[in-house]
């Protein structure tokens, strides 16, 4: 059974969507979507309260002093560092899902194959990464996520 180009066009347009809600998370929320890679730095149960009030050990990047009179430089040098990561990784993931929903508007099937096919180089190292830093359950959920995109970049390249 063949599966039309309408149906193909819906299909690219999922992976558009998932890389812009993708991108838009890691831009609106960095610290979640580090936490989500296993990136962001590690807090106890006693100090990860939301409430934890400003300077503290638990929020050290959003100091009320400067510097901060309470944080560990390392864990705020490294937050930072992190969150300025996983918004430039948002800033990637909204840009590829952006060009993938002109491409699928447009009608340009092919081209939106061959977008998601390249993008498999960013997904097969987010996977990796995923796999060593939360393990194999997490990795293997990317991975089979990846492999979707992967069958859905090919059957477009093949429209």
């Amino acid at each position: 059974m063949d599966i039309s180009p309408s149906t193909w066009r819906i299909l690219g347009l999922s992976v558009a969507t998932t890389y812009i809600g993708l991108g838009t998370f890691a831009l609106t929320c960095p610290v979640l979507a580090a936490k989500g890679f296993g990136l962001y730095p590690h807090s106890s149960p006693s100090t990860s309260s939301p409430a934890a009030p400003p300077g503290s050990n638990a929020n050290p990047t959003k100091s009320s002093t400067s510097p901060p009179e309470h944080a560990n430089a390392d864990v705020a040098n490294h937050a930072a560092a992190v969150t300025t990561s996983m918004v430039l990784l948002g800033a990637r993931d909204l840009s590829i899902g952006i060009a993938l929903t002109k491409f699928g508007v447009d009608g340009k099937l092919q081209d939106m194959g061959t977008l998601i096919l390249a993008g498999m180089v960013l997904c097969a190292v987010d996977v990796y990464e995923i796999w060593r830093l939360r393990g194999p359950g997490w990795g293997a959920a990317f991975a089979a996520g990846a492999g979707m995109w992967l069958g859905i970049g090919f059957g477009l390249v093949q429209v």
